[in-house]
């Protein structure tokens, strides 16, 4: 059996896993499991109103339209970097990271600090052509396309950067310890270290 913390890291399943069921209401977790797993079918049982059922989401969809956005933000030259506030999802290293891959293709940008990110507020910089959040890995796949200019996740950003290729597992390893890629806040080159007491 395989069990996921509140914190959810969502790697691909095992191979002998032949279908998911996710107990609790609402889709957010769910989604994430699902967009890791693809082809796995998945139920959600919720526990309030004592329901079973097959859930579904659209993958072919949320590739063409972060696949766009991408396409979008190849093209900006001026880019803003946000550092969430919120909690601790915010992670300093994968900013700097980001920095330094804009630097490298010639891109100039911002670092805003940001609590929370509203299309409203992202708008007003009318001088910003794409956007990065280091923040929550899913605003950007579930409220991206909201945004009047592209708003990226940290991996995104690394494609239309050419520093890695698209995949088409779109890769759900924020939080997960053995991760694709520099994006992820427990890839090796981003842990924080702890002074011991």
């Amino acid at each position: 059996k395989q069990w996921y913390q509140r914190r959810v890291r969502v790697p691909p399943l095992d191979p002998s896993v032949s279908s998911l069921l996710y107990l609790g209401d609402g889709r957010f977790h769910l989604e994430s499991i699902m967009i890791s797993n693809p082809t796995l079918p998945a139920y959600r049982y919720d526990p309030y109103d004592k329901s079973l059922t097959r859930e579904h989401y659209d993958h072919d969809k949320m590739k063409r339209i972060r696949q766009e956005e991408i396409a979008k933000a190849e093209a900006a030259d001026r880019w803003g970097l946000i550092l969430g506030t919120l909690g601790r999802q915010g992670n300093p290293a994968i900013l700097d990271k980001l920095g330094g891959m804009l630097r490298e293709a010639g891109k100039s940008y911002t670092v805003y600090l940001m609590s929370e990110i509203f299309p409203d507020r992202l708008g007003s910089m009318a001088d910003v052509g794409a956007w990065v959040q280091v923040a929550c890995p899913r605003l950007s796949i579930d409220w991206g396309y909201t945004f009047p200019t592209p708003l990226l996740s940290p991996y995104e950003a690394a494609v239309a950067l050419g520093r890695v290729k698209w995949q088409e597992d779109y890769p759900m390893d924020f939080y997960r310890n053995t991760a694709l890629g520099p994006w992820t806040n427990n890839h090796p080159e981003n842990k924080v270290t702890r002074r011991k007491k």
